[in-house]
């Protein structure tokens, strides 16, 4: 099964987005994206993610500025991925 996210504690998982959310039929869901992926299929769900992703860790290094002589948060330009469905 697909996981595309995953919340760990010191307890283990906490929380995952699988292929049980992006591939549901039915309306509930109780998945740690929040419902984004739900039902959207795995390309979607895929593109979400990474959105999502984007989006924490901006949130996050506009919570924790970072500049030690002269070196920062910033990331480099994404690169095209090509993803292959297995």
């Amino acid at each position: 099964m697909t996981t595309l996210i995953s919340v760990y504690n010191s307890e283990g998982c906490i929380g995952r987005c699988d292929a049980r959310c992006h591939e549901a039929t039915q309306p509930e869901c109780d998945c740690i994206c929040g419902g984004k992926n739900h039902g959207m299929g795995a390309r979607q769900a895929w593109e979400n993610t990474r959105v999502m992703a984007e989006q924490w860790i901006e949130k996050y290094q506009q919570e924790h500025p970072f500049n030690a002589g002269g070196l920062s948060w910033e990331i480099p330009a994404r690169q095209p991925v090509q993803m292959a469905m297995l």
